[in-house]
C-alpha cells in the first residue's frame, strides 16, 4: 500500500515541521492514536512509540526518524507488525509564511493480524495529512499567514500523481461564534472528538452541533427501517448499531456492526435512496444525527464548514470502497488461486 499526499498550507515550514515532529502530541489530534512516548530526541533524530487503536484493533509501532529541520524527516520503522514500512516528510518553504508539504508512506502489514488491521491502518494513513492541517489551523490560526495567490507551484514530474490540496483561509471564520449554537457542551465535546469535525475549528464544531440531534436507543430499537428513505446521517457515539437485512422477520441477517466513532447511513443520506437495510441498536446506544436540509441551511453563512463536513463524509465513503475492494480481491484469490480450499 502506498500513500502520497501534497498540501499547500499558509504556515511557515518551521512551524509545520515542529508540529509534525512532536509525536508526543499525536493522541490529541491524529485519528486512532491513543498513546505516544518519545524514546529519543536530538537535533538529528527523533524516536517514538505509538499505539494506534480503532474499531477495537490495536497496533503498536516504534520508529526512529532522521530529520533536518525544517525541510525533511524520514520515517523508519524499528518495531511493529509490518513486512514493509517507510515514510518521508518533505517541507518546501514558499515564502516566510507558507510552505508545501509532501508526504509519502509505503507499507505492508504482516501476518494474520496484519490482514485484519489493514483497513484500520489504511484509514489512519489516508487521513494523517488532513489531521495535521486541521491541527495547524487550530494552533496557528489562518489570519496571520495567508497563502499568496501566486504561491501554488505547477506540479513537477515527480508530483503529478500526488494528491494536491490548497488550504485557504476561512473567509467566514470571523463571523462564527460559540453563540451561534445554544448546544449541550457535552454534545459539542463529543462532536469535537469525532472524524466528522476533524477539519473544523471549535467555533464551527459548536455551530454544527447546533444543527444536529441526539438520540438514545435501547437494545432492539430500530433507528432506520429497511426500505424507507431517511434524510439523516448518523454518528455512533456509544454502543453499537447492527446493519440488519430483514429486521423483524424470522430470519434477520446482520451485515455489519457499527461501533462508537463510525458513520451510519452516509450513502443513502448523500443520494436520498431508500435504505437497503435497517439500523438496529444492539444494546444501549447513543447517536447524533444530521438532517441534510439542516446542513444545507448552513451553506450561506458557513460554506467552509459545509465543505469540510462533506470532505469528512466522502473520506469515510472512500474507505468503505477501499475495504470492499480489498475483500473482493481476497475472495477472488481464495476462489481462483486456492480453489476454495483453506
Amino acid at each position: 500500500m502506498e500513500v502520497r499526499k501534497r498540501v499547500l498550507v499558509p504556515h511557515p515550514a518551521e512551524s509545520m515541521f515542529d508540529l509534525i515532529e512532536a509525536a508526543e502530541h499525536y493522541p490529541a489530534f491524529v485519528p486512532g492514536c491513543r498513546a505516544a512516548l518519545i524514546l529519543e530526541r536530538d537535533e538529528t533524530v527523533v524516536a517514538a512509540r505509538l499505539t494506534l487503536r480503532q474499531a477495537g484493533l490495536a497496533i503498536e509501532l516504534e520508529t526512529r526518524n532522521p530529520k533536518r529541520r525544517p525541510t525533511w524527516m524520514e520515517v523508519r520503522l524499528t518495531r511493529g507488525p509490518f513486512r514493509r514500512f517507510h515514510g518521508e516528510w518533505r517541507l518546501t518553504p514558499l515564502n516566510a509564511a507558507a510552505c508545501r508539504i509532501d508526504f509519502t508512506l509505503a507499507y505492508e502489514l504482516d501476518g494474520v493480524v496484519g490482514r485484519v488491521a489493514a483497513p484500520v491502518f489504511a484509514r489512519i494513513a489516508d487521513t494523517l495529512v488532513d489531521a495535521f492541517v486541521a491541527r495547524a489551523e487550530r494552533v496557528f490560526g489562518t489570519t496571520a499567514h495567508r497563502l499568496p495567490p501566486s504561491a501554488p507551484p505547477a506540479a513537477d514530474a515527480a508530483g503529478d500523481a500526488a494528491s494536491v490540496t490548497v488550504v485557504e483561509p476561512r473567509a467566514e471564520a470571523a463571523t462564527v461564534t460559540i453563540g451561534d449554537a445554544m448546544t449541550d457542551p457535552n454534545l459539542v465535546a463529543t462532536l469535537r472528538a469525532s472524524r466528522l469535525a476533524a477539519e473544523l475549528s471549535d467555533a464551527e464544531t459548536a455551530v454544527l452541533a447546533g444543527a444536529m440531534t441526539q438520540r438514545r436507543l435501547q437494545a432492539g430499537d430500530v433507528l432506520v427501517q429497511e426500505g424507507r428513505a431517511d434524510d439523516h446521517f448518523y454518528l455512533v457515539v456509544k454502543g453499537a448499531l447492527g446493519v440488519v437485512k430483514g429486521a423483524g422477520t424470522a430470519e434477520p441477517v446482520t451485515l455489519n456492526t457499527l461501533s462508537a466513532g463510525d458513520f451510519a447511513g452516509e450513502l443513502s443520506w448523500l443520494d436520498g435512496a431508500q435504505r437497503y437495510a435497517s439500523l438496529v441498536a444492539l444494546g444501549d446506544t447513543e447517536v447524533i444525527g444530521l438532517d441534510r436540509t439542516r446542513l444545507e441551511d448552513l451553506l450561506a453563512a458557513h460554506p467552509w464548514l459545509v465543505y469540510r463536513v462533506m470532505r469528512a463524509i466522502v473520506r469515510a465513503v472512500h474507505q468503505i470502497q477501499y475495504r470492499l475492494s480489498m475483500q473482493q480481491s481476497e475472495l477472488q484469490n481464495y476462489i481462483y488461486k486456492q480453489h476454495g480450499k483453506y
